[in-house]
């Protein structure tokens, strides 16, 4: 039995990506389920003869966000470090920047141009990078929220390679 991983991205369109046996995932919406439901999968998770570790996106303020897009955002943050806290399952935090930087390799990266006090500036367009790393990595993995979807949903794609780096650094 070796442990386990999952990945949490946190926010109110976060995702969960649990590791299972075999190659195999499961994934939890947080648009989807509400904060019981992910509780009873928690619950599920902590009374497993598995043993699993939580790596779950630390998050911040973000410059230019509403006073009450923050607040939401911090509500779910601290409510599933309760749920992880209450289920005494093991967990870690991990800054967006560290875990992209062990995950990502030159060949995912995509840029935004933009014009910046009339000088060309070249950014990391974040969510289209995740997504050729996580195309890279799991090929077989439908990276759509739902079948009935049309584009990948980049919140499911953070939380797999979240879980990944968990695993990759034997968290």
């Amino acid at each position: 039995m070796g442990k386990k991983y999952v990945g949490i991205d946190p926010g109110q369109r976060g995702y969960m990506t649990i590791e299972r046996a075999n190659g195999h995932y499961d994934f939890y919406s947080f648009q989807d389920n509400d904060l019981y439901k992910i509780g009873d999968v928690l619950a599920g998770l902590a009374k497993s003869d598995e043993e699993y570790m939580v790596i779950m996106e630390e998050i911040h303020a973000l410059y230019g966000s509403s006073a009450k897009a923050t607040f939401s955002f911090g509500e779910i943050y601290g409510s599933l470090k309760g749920l992880l806290i209450a289920h005494k399952i093991p967990y870690s935090l991990v800054p967006p920047t560290k875990w992209q930087k062990k995950i990502w390799i030159n060949s995912d990266i995509e840029y935004i141009h933009k014009m910046v006090s009339d000088k060309p500036k070249k950014t990391i367009n974040t969510k289209k990078t995740s997504i050729n790393a996580a195309k890279r990595l799991f090929p077989s993995i439908d990276l759509r929220r739902n079948e009935r979807c049309k584009n990948i949903d980049d919140n499911k794609v953070d939380s797999l390679l979240i879980m990944e780096y968990g695993r990759r650094n034997n968290l």
